[in-house]
């Protein structure tokens, strides 16, 4: 990491880091909205306390984009107070294009019946991960629960809790609605034993980032939906 970037902290512990991301490598796979260079770090709360539905969960992930010579970047250890549950075994990954499908929760009401459609159409979804973790970089998302994630994102970081039903009736809610399609999946991390992380009970991260925001280089805003069984 870039030396002067620093370390993001939580309720005074430090998160736990994730991921890096090359754009430059995920622009000549995918050209797509984010920025064609630089890198993104992904943290998260060590602990797993913060599920994305409470507008005070906000902090408890960290998106840092970082652009410069890579050459001059320093190896960085652990910050004191990271616990070795919170420390994730190093994983070279290289991007490759799959196509992506939505979630059968999102498709036209008629058109699709589960006992009838189900079972094919969940197979055409996996197919491109190939039994492995559906780790993932923009496209539509596999959701573990709710599928509407990019509403949830709207309302949330617009002040609205929606741990339940009663967030959705909140009279600011027709207003943002149509500011949901501005939310785009960025990241998808999957349970993934390999590299030790079990997210809750075999569940996702869903990072998710405003398309105008990404395009401007500004990760400050990102969203995270933590969603399990």
């Amino acid at each position: 990491m870039p030396a002067h970037l620093e370390w993001p902290v939580w309720k005074g512990k430090p998160l736990s880091f994730l991921a890096q991301l090359d754009l430059a490598e995920m622009s000549a796979v995918l050209p797509a909205f984010l920025p064609t260079s630089g890198y993104l770090f992904f943290f998260y709360d060590q602990d797993q306390d913060v599920w994305g539905f409470d507008p005070e969960d906000f902090g408890g992930w960290r998106v840092l984009h970082a652009t410069g010579d890579r050459t001059a970047w320093v190896k960085r250890s652990p910050p004191p107070g990271l616990g070795a549950d919170g420390i994730y075994r190093p994983t070279p990954v290289s991007p490759r294009r799959i196509e992506s499908l939505p979630d059968s929760q999102e498709l036209p009401e008629g058109e699709f019946v589960w006992d009838r459609d189900g079972d094919e159409y969940f197979e055409l979804r996996i197919a491109p991960f190939e039994d492995r973790p559906r780790h993932q970089v923009l496209g539509y998302p596999s959701p573990v629960q709710d599928a509407k994630m990019e509403l949830q994102c709207q309302l949330v970081s617009s002040g609205i809790y929606v741990g339940n039903a009663e967030g959705y009736q909140d009279p600011r809610v027709p207003g943002l609605r149509a500011g949901a399609a501005e939310w785009k999946l960025l990241l998808q991390l999957d349970t993934d034993e390999d590299i030790g992380w079990m997210w809750g009970d075999v569940g996702m991260l869903y990072f998710w980032v405003r398309e105008a925001d990404a395009r401007r280089s500004d990760f400050s805003k990102v969203w995270m939906v933590f969603q399990c069984c």
